[in-house]
Order: C-alpha cells, then structure tokens, then sequence
C-alpha cells in the first residue's frame, strides 16, 4: 500500500520498492475496514514511524489489506510468501494498540547501563563476573532494565503464532504504541538479561511480571539472531495461538527452512506430522531425538509414538532436549511410519534404579542443586554414581569424589529447605573455598546436563561396552520403569555443552549377540524409550 495515496500497488516478489512490514494483533483491531485507512489508529502509527525513521519510504505491507481476505486461493497463494515479504522489507513495524510507556533516551541509559552484564552472557563468564552484578548497585541496574523491557510485553502481540514469524524474519525492526514514538532496542537484552537473573538468581527479577520475557521473548529473540537451529521456532509455538489451528504450524514454516506445499489441511495434527517428517527427512533429526514428556491427553495417548513427538507436547519435548542442530551421521529415510537413521553403537544398557523428578517448590521453579542432593539420599555409593553420571566427563576422579561428598552431607539440609518450603534460601554447606568453587563449577554444569530431566523421570543406569561401564542419567516418559532389553545408541546428538546425548533403544537378542548387524544391516530397533547422558 502506497502510505500518501492509500493506494494498493502490486508488484513482482523479486522486483519490490522499499517498503515495511506491518506486524500487529488482529484482536487490537487497528485497520477496521469500515473506516478509510487515513483515520485508522494502525495507520497513523504507521505514517509517524515512517516520517520520523524511514523518510523515504513510500510503502507499507499489511495483511489485513495486501491479502484479500475474502479469497481463500489468495491466502493460499500469499502464505508460502511470507518469508520473502518479511525478509525483503527495509524493518518490520511492530505495533501495539496502547502506548510502551518509555522514551528512546531511557532505552539507551538502560541499555548502557547493563552493558557489562550482556559481555558477561555473551562470553559466559559466571564465575568471573558473577558477583559484581548479584549485589548492590549493579544487582539495581538488572531490576531496572528488566522493568524496562517488560513494557514491551504488556500488550498481546507476543502470544500471537504470525507475529513469531514476522518478527524473526525482519532485517531490523522498530516498535512503536499509541504514544506514537517509534522506539529501537538492543534486541539481545530481551533473552541476556533474563538469562543473567536466572544464572545469578536475581530473585526479584524471574517469573512474576517478567514471566512473559521468560516464557515468549527469550526464546523469540533467540531465534531470530540465529542463536539457535532455525527449526527450533517451532518449540516457541506451545504458548502461542492462531485464529485458524492449522496456522500454528504454517504461521512459522518460513522461519523455520522447512516449508510444507501442501495447503488444504483440515487439522493441525496433520500439519504437524507433515513438517515433521520433512524436517527429518532434510536431516534436522534432533525432531526424531527428543527425550520424553508427560502425555497430556487422551489424544495424545491414543496416538502416542516414541519418534515423534505429539503435537501437544512437541514444544515441552523440544525446549528440554538440550539439543539444538544434530548433524546426522549418514542418510536419514521416513517411509510408511518409520524413520531410518544411522547410529554408533555404544553398548548394552541397563536400569539401576529410579530416582525421581527434577524437585519443583511451590512457585514452580525448578532447584537442580536439590534434585540431585535428594537423589543420592545420603548414600555414599549413590551419591558417587550420581556425580560421575551428571559430570559430564568434566572432572577428575579426585574432584567426583568430592563432588559426591558434597552431594551425600547435604542431604538433610536439602530435605528440611523441602518440607519448610525455603528452597529458594537453601545454600548447601560446603567446607572450604575450594568446594565452593567447585560446587558453583558443577551446577552451572548442571544448568545444560539436567535440562533432558526438567518433564520426565529420572533412572540411574550403565552402559557396557567390552567390560567398559559407564554410570548414566536416563530419563523416561512416565514412571513405569522400561523393560525389556536395552541398549545405548550415539546418533550424533549433543547437548549446548558440546557432550554426547546418548538414545536408549529397546532391542532384540540378534542387537545384543552382534551390534555391528543393527549398523550395517538395519535391524530395526523396538521402540525407543529414554534419552541419557554419560561421560
């Protein structure tokens, strides 16, 4: 649309003038069509943003006007383009119906101020930079820009499916309210500093009225500067909603690289298990290596399969993966139900026993120093396997010994934090400068090791391999403990630390007499149950 003439032009894809992208609510209702453009709200927001940051742009894109609505072939039509109108426009506008409610000036002075604790993210230097921000004035600075950035979140533009998309394919992007006053941001804030308030535990400053930038920003922006697989978009979309089910998968297939030509879909199941079979079959097989997640309804248990996960729950089993890009180890096939992968056979596997779920206070924030405390439950030979299993392969034989002294010995104030609900004040009592060191080394381990554990349950288990045992945390689906015989599977997957996930598959007895028949034969394994992590 021609902005001055309120004129709708075509043009060829690949032959555009500059022009924005609009990204709105449709529930805000800024472009009502019974009143001309000139008078609409959206409109002057837009013609104020252009006059003040893009003077010489001339033309808008809006869907409520560019796609005709009426004309179903023309949605058809328009959706595929998605990707190339988003990405060729000079920014994406963003546009909400109430005012932000901060000025340029403020953005900038908080942006500076918290300019250290953003290098501390980038470089992930906790130990070193930590404690100059969990305190005093600086700790201040953290609690101001988090008020600052939860301005942006206050209107319902972030729960939509399109605007995901919208946002993440935008060159650049400028946020403007009702005030009119057309805003930049660092974008990198919105997923630093809540990153840094959990890392630190700013207390004051995670969930609450900042929940949104936790459960929607965080992950948003992460995609959008590349900071994670692109196919990933997909795991954002469990918190999101379209007018249209099927939209929640179609809303973000351009962002995502993997988009399916197949329109006329009735429901968002199938749509689902279209992109998801494409996905895997251009090799994004993290898809086909999420761990397992509690079933959330009768549907899902109906049409339940170990691969691929259910739509319901394909954003929970993919946020706590740990995963991001998996580059398979050799073709990968999706034929009639079954996905053919190629995998490193690791060993046989075998169930130690249960030891629970990631311990959740009342609040619902998860407290992995306590998980694993409990865990050993002041036993000394469980408390060592828990920590050569959760170690990564990280420490030496001396430092897993202390490790699970520390685990052991803490155990009754880690019960009694519990069951007088302070696990937020809980801090484990530890003897020395060097254990304090390592115990904060070993945690922010933890932070990546445990996050396959955060919707399942917990088994301590071994892997063999020619007389080699290998202490591991396998994590399961439901409380039933898997039977059968298993075995360990590499197929190329590593967690954000850079350590092996390790699939645990059900097998026959041809598996077990003569693994190298699985490789190169393609025996096919049972049924993939669990996800574990080893040395």
């Amino acid at each position: 649309m021609h902005v001055h003439s309120c004129q709708l032009k075509e043009f060829p894809i690949n032959d555009l003038p500059p022009f924005i992208a609009v990204s709105h609510t449709w529930a805000d209702i800024l472009f009502p069509s019974e009143i001309p453009f000139i008078q609409q709200k959206g409109a002057k927001a837009i013609r104020s943003l252009l006059s003040q940051c893009f003077p010489s742009v001339e033309y808008c894109w809006i869907d409520t006007f560019s796609i005709d609505q009426n004309d179903a072939n023309d949605k058809k039509r328009q959706i595929p383009l998605m990707g190339d109108i988003y990405s060729k426009a000079v920014a994406v506008a963003i546009v909400f119906k109430t005012p932000i409610g901060v000025t340029q000036e403020r953005l900038d002075e908080v942006t500076n101020s918290v300019e250290g604790a953003v290098e501390m993210f980038r470089e992930e230097s906790w130990k070193e930079d930590g404690q100059n921000w969990d305190h005093g004035s600086r700790r201040r600075c953290l609690k101001n820009a988090m008020d600052c950035l939860e301005l942006f979140t206050r209107s319902p533009w972030a729960t939509r499916v399109w605007t995901l998309q919208e946002f993440v394919l935008a060159k650049a992007t400028v946020w403007i309210g009702e005030d009119l006053v057309p805003l930049r941001i660092n974008e990198e804030l919105f997923i630093a500093l809540p990153d840094v308030c959990e890392t630190l535990n700013i207390t004051e400053c995670i969930l609450g009225q900042y929940s949104v930038l936790y459960q929607y920003y965080r992950g948003m922006v992460g995609a959008r500067l590349r900071m994670i697989d692109r196919t990933r978009i997909m795991e954002l979309l469990g918190n999101r909603s379209a007018t249209e089910a099927v939209d929640e998968v179609f809303g973000t297939m351009a962002a995502s690289g993997v988009v399916v030509e197949q329109m006329d879909i009735g429901s968002k199941e199938e749509a689902w298990r279209l992109w998801w079979e494409k996905a895997v079959c251009e090799g994004h097989t993290r898809w086909a290596l999420l761990p397992p997640t509690s079933l959330q309804t009768t549907q899902d248990c109906h049409n339940y399969n170990c691969v691929m996960p259910p739509f319901s729950t394909r954003h929970q089993a993919s946020s706590c993966s740990g995963l991001d890009t998996v580059r398979p180890l050799g073709p990968v096939k999706v034929e009639d139900g079954v996905v053919t992968m190629v995998g490193r056979w690791v060993g046989t596997c075998k169930i130690v026993r249960r030891l629970g779920r990631v311990h959740q206070d009342a609040n619902g924030l998860l407290h992995r120093d306590i998980t694993l405390i409990l865990f050993a439950a002041n036993n000394w030979t469980r408390a060592l396997r828990i920590a050569r299993a959760s170690g990564g392969g990280r420490y030496t034989r001396k430092r897993i010994l202390i490790i699970a002294q520390m685990l052991k010995h803490n155990f009754y104030r880690a019960q009694l934090a519990v069951t007088s609900g302070t696990e937020d004040d809980f801090r484990p009592r530890l003897r020395d400068q060097y254990q304090r060191y390592l115990w904060s080394d070993f945690m922010l381990l933890q932070s990546v090791q445990m996050m396959v554990m955060n919707e399942g349950v917990v088994f301590l288990a071994e892997t063999e391999n020619e007389g080699l045992i290998t202490d591991v945390m396998l994590v399961t689906g439901t409380d039933e403990q898997p039977s059968g015989r298993l075995a360990a599977v590499d197929f190329g997957a590593k967690n954000t630390s850079g350590r092996t996930l390790l699939t645990v598959v059900e097998v026959t007895d041809d598996h077990l007499t003569d693994p190298t028949a699985a490789t190169h034969h393609g025996f096919p394994s049972l049924h993939k149950e669990i996800l574990g992590f080893g040395t």
